[in-house]
């Protein structure tokens, strides 16, 4: 799962939709890669349903899944899972019945190959969380990051590996001060998807769509955004440790795009992502 090549950052609005064949974990909906382990294929995506998709059988999946809805609605078991609420599927957890009416667009991670199964399999219980209710975490957890404000909201921890997904938001108006400050590395992945705002990094500016896996020990930052930003973000192979450069590194609010992408994605990043104009 964790055996995947640096990527930061592509925004996923340059990837094609894909449709998923018979026999998936997914048919006939649509999907893009946004990393993938060859090895375990273990993979982080986004799944597009069509209006009217549904599925009706006793079957499971050999692998963990964790999904986060962004738009649309989807129902799991007779559960509704509406935006932004997220999900986690132990594996070998039963699916009985998975349909969406008007379409959903989720965020959806797999720790191997999602092979689908037929019949009931032993797993635990689909976890639902409701993100858009909980309320923020403003407790200040790193004196270093002081400057980004920033909340979070649990949406998993797993005491016995520390690994966590969570959502992070950082307060608009936020840049280090003096324009400079260390960059901070982590003995873990660390993986996110920007789910709205905007941050502005090394790499340039991350708009909504973009999507980064970076590898354990990846100085990175620092960060800083005009209007806010909330991203997903998922700490994997350990607990989320920061460790922070002895000297400063500069930042910008103009750094160009300049990512590190593997071979498979980097012609969809040919030329930068330019957003929608605001007015």
């Amino acid at each position: 799962m964790l055996e995947r090549p640096h990527t930061e950052f592509i925004q996923a609005q340059l990837l094609p939709w894909l449709r998923i064949g018979p026999g998936n974990a997914r048919p006939d909906a649509e999907f893009k890669f946004l990393s993938r382990d060859a090895t375990t294929g273990g993979c982080s995506t986004i799944v597009r349903y069509p209006p009217g998709w549904r599925r009706e059988a006793i079957e499971h999946l050999d692998v963990d899944e964790e999904f986060y809805v962004l738009d649309g609605e989807i129902e799991l078991n007779g559960e509704t899972f509406g935006h932004d609420t997220y999900g986690y599927a132990p594996k070998g957890a039963n699916r009985k019945t998975m349909s969406t009416g008007a379409g959903a667009v989720v965020l959806t991670f797999f720790s191997g190959q999602p092979n689908l199964r037929g019949g009931p399999g032993d797993g635990g219980k689909i976890v639902k969380v409701d993100a858009l209710h909980m309320p923020w975490d403003m407790s200040l957890n790193d004196p270093k990051l002081a400057h980004l404000g920033i909340s979070r909201k649990d949406l998993r921890n797993d005491l016995e590996t520390g690994e966590r997904t969570f959502l992070s938001m950082i307060l608009p108006h936020s840049e280090p001060p003096g324009l400079k400050g260390p960059q901070e590395s982590h003995p873990t992945v660390e993986e996110a998807y920007t789910v709205n705002g905007s941050l502005t990094g090394p790499h340039g500016t991350m708009e909504p769509g973009s999507y980064f896996w970076r590898p354990p020990g990846i100085a990175h930052g620092p960060f800083g955004t005009r209007w806010g930003c909330v991203m997903l973000i998922r700490f994997l192979g350990g607990k989320h440790v920061n460790q922070w450069s002895p000297t400063d590194a500069p930042f910008s609010f103009n750094a160009p795009y300049n990512p590190v992408l593997p071979e498979s994605l980097a012609a969809f990043a040919c030329s930068p992502w330019t957003p929608p104009p605001r007015y």
